[in-house]
């Protein structure tokens, strides 16, 4: 059934619903899905470099993958064929997934607009089942007992979930109650100056920016020369972490 108004199958809220979802995928979640589709895994803590490690070929993750692709591109293709849109060419999920967001409305013209709604959806859905694991616990800084702490143990270090709510941890190795903003802070400034491969950083970045790094973002930070190289592809976090907050003090 048509709205009133402007005679569309999915009306307003719905639409904008649909394009959070398409905005998911193609901004971090398409991203995330080809690094668990094929990732490299090391099933144990030793010390060996990362191009002798193992890849990991996810099957579960590949299927979606593949059947998320192919829902994306098929509504693509159902909006070429009911409006003036040219067919863009063959593209890959993320790319499909920004494409349709720029064309939601010429989808919400069609009469399976409310089936593409549906189908979409449980993609997203799926997607996100995929890479949604439980959140494990992040280092947030060293272990904080005196180095003669006598009977106290000394723990291998701070642990905690990024999405605990308290800001006091107690040790149960070391015996020592944890300030936990204190020791993030420390912690940062310790680790600003240090210098990083490309990976490392990415990872770093994630602790303490709180959110992902897309690769092509990095990458374009160090072609323009906005991320110094330090000498041999190392890169200091400080540095990196003044470009993202720069990059959200704009945004605000």
């Amino acid at each position: 059934m048509t709205t009133d108004d402007d005679h569309l199958y999915l009306d307003r809220p719905l639409i904008r619903t649909l394009s959070g979802r398409l905005r998911d995928i193609h901004e971090w979640a398409a991203e995330a899905l080809d690094d668990a589709v094929c990732r490299v895994v090391s099933h144990d803590r030793s010390p060996i470099r990362s191009d002798d490690r193992p890849l990991d070929i996810n099957l579960h993750a590949s299927d979606v993958a593949h059947d998320i692709h192919g829902t994306l591109r098929a509504w693509a293709d159902h909006i070429c064929q009911h409006s003036a849109v040219p067919w863009p060419g063959e593209q890959r999920t993320a790319p499909w997934a920004k494409w349709l967001d720029r064309h939601l409305i010429d989808l919400a013209k069609t009469e399976d607009a409310v089936a593409a709604y549906d189908e979409i959806s449980d993609s997203h859905k799926r997607l996100m089942r995929v890479i949604d694991r439980p959140t494990p616990s992040e280092f947030v800084g060293p272990c904080q007992a005196p180095r003669d702490a006598g009977q106290k143990g000394l723990c291998a270090g701070v642990y905690c979930r990024p999405d605990r709510r308290s800001d006091t941890l107690h040790c149960g190795t070391c015996q020592e109650d944890i300030d936990l903003p204190s020791l993030r802070v420390a912690t940062e400034a310790a680790m600003g100056a240090r210098l990083f491969a490309k990976t490392e950083l990415r990872t770093a970045l994630v602790m303490f920016a709180k959110k992902p790094i897309k690769r092509e973002t990095l990458n374009s930070w160090i072609r323009r020369g906005r991320l110094a190289d330090h000498g041999g592809g190392r890169y200091r976090l400080d540095e990196a972490l003044a470009l993202i907050a720069a990059g959200e003090k704009r945004a605000g």
